[in-house]
């Protein structure tokens, strides 16, 4: 954007036919999500471009006149809404088999347009950016897409990645521990489905909602005991490389069990072994009295316990250990010995 000297710029790798990874400068996350699910398909200029030369940057102003493009749809419905009517860019640098670099920047209303002197600067920097494209695809291996897959599978609750549509994209161990208890369908087909008709209207429209450009939502959906699922629904952001229109549904029982386990307790608090099952047992909401009959444990003995333990968390009263337990985060811990 500052070598072009304007006011908003957008870079994307085209895989095939879609937009693979994603970059915006000074635009909103929706003017990239309208692009790439339908803008950029009738974007006039592209086609003229891509047949002219595809690998230089053009002003939109040398590939058609002006009074052309203000009467298309391109420009009305989306030059004008996210202010970018005076653009340059170029919409094919090869970057590797079948995948394209393409970028722009962009000057508002009421601007003057781009100079030629700022389309040799912006020309001079492409070949930069195709060689750090390059580069950046070599090095990374995927390592944002598989490290992030593999910390969603380590999450003790419910984690599924979708289009606008409901069609599952990804779902970890928990997700599919809910579909194995009959709360949810997972079938890629169909899309992420509630266990009945009008809860799966209501999850499908707060996804599409979400994956148009919505800041996300809440609701709750019930299994056939009355069982209550919190469900959240977010965008997820496009600066890591994620594709617009992608959205992160969470799913938590309010019956999951605590995943805290006693040696963590036992290292992050210095709790000693019965200390830590008494944390655990009340963290799972369990009473003095069910702990005390179950193991066979004096008051006396309970009550000293209980004392060290609010001592060694620093909390006043088992309220505040309980509010204190729950903070840390619901991750699936394996054995040491169990490989994955």
């Amino acid at each position: 954007m500052a070598v072009g000297e304007g006011s908003s710029a957008a870079l994307g790798i085209l895989h095939g036919n879609a937009f693979a990874e994603a970059a915006i400068c000074n635009l909103p996350d929706k003017a990239l999500q309208d692009y790439a699910a339908y803008y950029r398909h009738i974007n006039p200029c592209i086609p003229l471009a891509m047949a002219r030369h595809p690998n230089s940057i053009s002003r939109f102003t040398d590939l058609m006149p002006e009074t052309d493009l203000e009467r298309t749809e391109f420009h009305t419905d989306f030059l004008r809404v996210h202010d970018t009517v005076r653009a340059m860019g170029v919409p094919a640098v090869p970057v590797g088999p079948g995948v394209l670099l393409q970028f722009s920047v962009h000057r508002p209303r009421g601007s003057t347009d781009f100079s030629d002197d700022d389309v040799a600067r912006l020309q001079d920097l492409a070949p930069h950016l195709q060689r750090a494209m390059q580069l950046r695809r070599r090095l990374d291996l995927g390592l944002h897409l598989n490290a992030g897959l593999a910390a969603l599978e380590s999450l003790a609750f419910g984690c599924v990645i979708c289009d606008g549509a409901g069609h599952v994209l990804f779902a970890n161990r928990a997700a599919e521990a809910l579909e194995a208890s009959g709360i949810v369908t997972l079938a890629s087909r169909q899309g992420l489905r509630a266990r009945n008709a009008g809860q799966s209207r209501q999850l499908a429209a707060s996804i599409g909602q979400t994956a148009a450009g919505g800041s996300g939502d809440a609701l709750i959906l019930t299994t056939r005991d009355g069982i209550r699922v919190f469900v959240l629904t977010t965008p997820l952001p496009t600066r890591l490389g994620g594709q617009p229109g992608r959205v992160l549904v969470t799913l938590r029982s309010e019956n999951t069990s605590t995943t805290l386990d006693a040696a963590a307790l036992q290292q992050l608090f210095v709790l000693t072994t019965a200390e830590a099952r008494l944390a655990l047992a009340l963290a799972a909401g369990h009473s003095l009295a069910e702990f005390a009959a179950q193991h066979r444990v004096s008051d006396n003995t309970l009550r000293t316990q209980i004392a060290s333990i609010l001592h060694k968390t620093g909390t006043e009263n088992q309220r505040e250990l309980v509010r204190l337990l729950g903070l840390l985060p619901p991750v699936d811990r394996p054995p040491a010995d169990r490989t994955r």
